[in-house]
């Protein structure tokens, strides 16, 4: 039987809630108590809650979870509730409005009270773009001409995952995926867009043309089938020729517009200028 004098006194019921301090025990043989009764010094022990900071934001795009939850001390368990229940795996995805409540173990008894933490878990939502967004190969689009409302505008290859493109990226034909980042969470979602990159054919001709110098022959005198045509001295870059600039005898190059897009590759002519004696 256990008491809380060293004589005397009332037996503690065995459900009697310990508390720190000195117990007395006698026993019982035959029908009879024992009068001397034996000395137990008792220790609770109930470390105190774990130190940490409240609220606590994440992004939903990190994918946070339980073990993202940061308290300071030993044997760190987490709980929904502020009391009971079964300590959550490490692995539990965290919910945006949540409370979380954190105890710790010291010396293998884990704390009655619990430090309570909310939980904050942004996701923006995907920005807006129109779509489709035309472009001229000629003009050498980039990421960094696609458009999209939103802030801190990221874009990729994929609907999820991958990596944000630079945005020096070349555009070509296909579809783009737009995120936005707010608060510095970037959203999960993201908008797709389709990017269309005209390039028209080079226009067709005949690749050797005869003028006559008496004739005085200009730009306007070659002849190329396509539209919006417009002529050069090189293959590639350089400013289109008036149609007044007098022809010699050279390449000229020819790209035809096709929809507001000029074509990148261009028909090459060779010009001959007859000057007989």
């Amino acid at each position: 039987k256990w008491y809380l004098t060293s004589s005397g006194g009332t037996a503690l019921a065995t459900t009697t809630t310990l508390v720190t301090g000195v117990y007395y025990a006698s026993q019982t043989v035959d029908g009879c108590e024992s009068t001397t009764r034996l000395t137990v010094i008792v220790l609770i022990n109930n470390p105190l809650a774990p130190a940490g900071s409240s609220p606590q934001s994440f992004c939903a795009i990190n994918n946070p979870t339980v073990a993202s939850l940061v308290a300071s001390g030993t044997g760190i368990k987490w709980y929904t509730t502020s009391t009971g229940g079964t300590p959550l795996a490490t692995t539990t995805v965290l919910i945006n409005g949540t409370t979380y409540y954190a105890s710790q173990t010291v010396g293998g008894c884990e704390s009655t009270s619990r430090l309570s933490i909310a939980v904050t878990v942004s996701n923006p939502a995907a920005p807006t773009a129109a779509s489709p967004q035309v472009f001229c190969a000629s003009s050498y689009p980039t990421i960094a001409d696609l458009t999209a409302t939103g802030t801190g505008i990221n874009w990729y290859l994929t609907s999820t995952g991958g990596t944000a493109l630079p945005t020096t990226t070349t555009l070509v034909t296909g579809v783009y995926y737009a995120s936005q980042t707010v608060g510095g969470c970037e959203s999960t979602s993201r908008i797709a867009v389709v990017v269309s990159v005209n390039n028209p054919a080079a226009p067709t001709g005949t690749l050797n043309q005869l003028l006559c110098s008496i004739n005085n022959p200009t730009v306007a005198n070659l002849t190329a089938t396509g539209t919006g045509i417009k002529w050069y001295l090189t293959s590639t870059g350089g400013t289109a020729l008036a149609t007044t600039t007098a022809l010699v005898t050279a390449v000229y190059y020819a790209s035809q517009t096709v929809g507001g897009c000029e074509s990148i590759s261009r028909l090459a002519v060779n010009v001959t200028v007859n000057n007989t004696a």
